[in-house]
């Protein structure tokens, strides 16, 4: 284990904690009557737990054989910003219904980070075939799990 995943690590753990507990202290409306599945922090209470957990394994871990780390690629850093702000910003809220702009933004960043390795194995079409299944079954994941079980409209 290296210094920085020790750092990492703790900054995870805190910054997880801390998005935790903030949204355990939001009003759960009960006044109002709302339902449990649908009360105000508790998506992002979960993903605060989450990121304890995955906070916790990178701080935690046991050190593996040392191997030089793989070259940086500061271009998948920029896509991935680049891409995200799309969909966020660009895409939802558009008149394109979430379900085709969540499908499109996972085709596209399956497509964009294995691009390199696909062209260079010949496997392009195989891949973008597979990159749509996913984006198929994660678009329809995602909307149906925030339609459903959130009660949340999505545009």
């Amino acid at each position: 284990m290296t210094g920085s995943d020790r750092r990492f690590g703790i900054f995870w753990v805190l910054l997880g904690g801390a998005i935790a507990a903030e949204s355990w202290r939001m009003d759960r409306l009960e006044q109002q009557h709302i339902n449990a599945w649908t009360v105000p922090g508790l998506v992002p209470g979960l993903l605060g737990v989450v990121i304890v957990i995955f906070g916790l394994v990178l701080l935690l871990r046991r050190p593996v054989a040392a191997e030089p780390p793989p070259p940086a690629e500061p271009w998948r850093v920029m896509a991935a910003i680049a891409i995200t702000l799309a969909f966020g910003a660009g895409v939802v809220g558009s008149g394109v219904p979430f379900w085709l702009a969540a499908a499109g933004f996972v085709f596209s960043a399956i497509m964009l980070f294995e691009f390199p390795e696909r062209r260079a194995a010949g496997t392009l079409a195989r891949g973008a075939l597979q990159a749509a299944l996913i984006a198929a079954g994660a678009a329809a994941a995602v909307t149906l799990t925030f339609q459903e079980l959130f009660l949340v409209r999505l545009p």
